[in-house]
């Protein structure tokens, strides 16, 4: 008897949901990365959508991105107290997981960041289902907590208990080498430029330093300002265009010179081309922390950057970051998505 022939399996391509704390018209650079990653699987035909609250962390008037975009209603509040940002967290990971329950089927992959931090837990809302899962991690909790203090005992609790969620992915995307977590599904894709920017030489940038974006609790506050006098002493002009709670720790000089953040691409744009100088700043007291995603768009403008606070591994990723191709990063990415999507589950 002739046994019939088995066929070889075929890899085919899942539709692809990328769930993130806030969607358009959000401004934040974890939701611009979401939507470019989303619009480059989506110019190569991949059934991709992008899913977040309703809340925003970032003013922004750029247009609508041209992607599937789901815009869940949540419950949004002030960002002035820490029981305001953990009960926002909470309204959108209920919604969120309540869309991951209903549109994730068999086979589908689900591609998780990590704003907010308890998205960890939406892979629980698939674990029956032939779901790939890949979280994407801008920062690591467990680093990212240590500003406040809690004690040592109890940070371990977390480290082990949010390590070993992390081992439950089929992989932990890391956007930089200093990210914590060093798992064996634990894989290296970095971040790219966030706006379209070349360098250009018909510009000639003035004798002034600039630090743009989030000045966050766990920012090196003053690592920042040793390097903003030493500057002014050089006879720089330092201007500040950020926001958070790293503000208030700014001496009263420096404090003056605070503008708000850019709204709009093209006062961004301006600004980085005008600015002979870049600032970003490490983290106290952990070098696993979230790496300065504004350096992608300093590097992209061809503009000197000087990195305030930087120790240890976030020192090393420094240097490896100015020695390497920017314009590979979200084809990398991208292209990483899109293969362990294609996988059969």
């Amino acid at each position: 008897m002739k046994l019939p022939l088995k066929k070889k399996p075929v890899n085919r391509m899942s539709k692809i949901h990328i769930i993130n704390q806030y969607v358009w018209p959000d401004g934040s650079p974890i939701c611009l990365v979401c939507e470019q990653l989303t619009e480059y699987l989506t110019e190569q035909g991949i059934d991709v959508v992008m899913v977040g609250g309703s809340g925003e962390y970032r003013p922004s008037s750029r247009s609508k991105p041209p992607i599937a975009l789901i815009n869940l209603q949540t419950k949004s509040f002030a960002r002035d107290t820490y029981l305001n940002i953990l009960a926002e967290y909470f309204f959108v990971f209920k919604t969120v997981w309540q869309y991951v329950r209903t549109n994730v089927k068999d086979d589908h992959t689900l591609v998780i960041t990590n704003a907010p931090f308890l998205n960890i837990l939406l892979r629980y809302a698939v674990t029956k289902r032939k779901v790939k899962t890949l979280f994407v991690m801008f920062d690591y909790f467990p680093a990212s907590i240590i500003s406040l203090n809690i004690s040592g005992f109890i940070h371990k609790l977390i480290k082990k208990w949010w390590d070993n969620e992390l081992r439950k992915f089929d992989h932990v995307i890391k956007v930089s080498s200093n990210v914590g977590y060093y798992g064996t599904n634990a894989v290296i894709k970095r971040l790219w430029p966030m706006i379209d920017i070349e360098p250009d030489s018909k510009i000639i940038p003035a004798k002034m330093a600039l630090y743009t974006g989030n000045l966050g609790i766990t920012h090196d506050v003053d690592a920042l300002v040793k390097e903003c006098y030493r500057l002014q002493d050089a006879g720089y002009q330092v201007n500040f265009h950020a926001d958070g709670p790293g503000l208030e720790k700014l001496p009263a000089s420096l404090k003056i010179l605070s503008k708000g953040v850019f709204k709009d691409k093209q006062s961004l744009t301006q600004a980085l081309y005008e600015h002979e100088i870049h600032l970003i700043t490490g983290t106290i007291g952990t070098n696993e922390s979230s790496f300065p995603s504004k350096i992608w768009n300093s590097l992209a403008s061809g503009r000197r950057v000087i990195a305030c606070g930087f120790s240890g591994k976030m020192e090393a990723e420094f240097d490896y970051i100015m020695a390497s191709d920017y314009k590979t990063h979200l084809p990398d990415l991208a292209n990483f998505i899109r293969d362990k999507s294609a996988e059969m589950n």
